[in-house]
């Protein structure tokens, strides 16, 4: 089961990959990269182009954050129980 927030963050990054993000007032940092996939093309009718990124932070919990290249924003879109 999942709850999506789709709410923007902060992510540090380091060589190129999530390593840390802040949501809510709290850091989280990435113990590991799940996945990695990008969503992009005319295919989508809003011109949608991120970067996802699937992780699991310390502790255990396993968010979704995505990257808007249009926007040059990082988002929390999911977490996952």
């Amino acid at each position: 089961m999942t709850k999506r927030f789709d709410e923007e963050i902060r992510v540090e990054r380091d060589t190129g990959m999530p390593s840390a993000f802040e949501w809510r007032g709290r850091r989280y940092e990435v113990a590991d990269v799940i996945g990695r996939w990008k969503i992009e093309g005319r295919w989508w009718s809003d011109g949608r182009d991120r970067e996802y990124w699937r992780v699991e932070a310390r502790g255990g919990a396993v968010w979704d954050l995505y990257f808007d290249r249009g926007k040059d924003r990082w988002h929390m879109e999911r977490l996952w129980d």
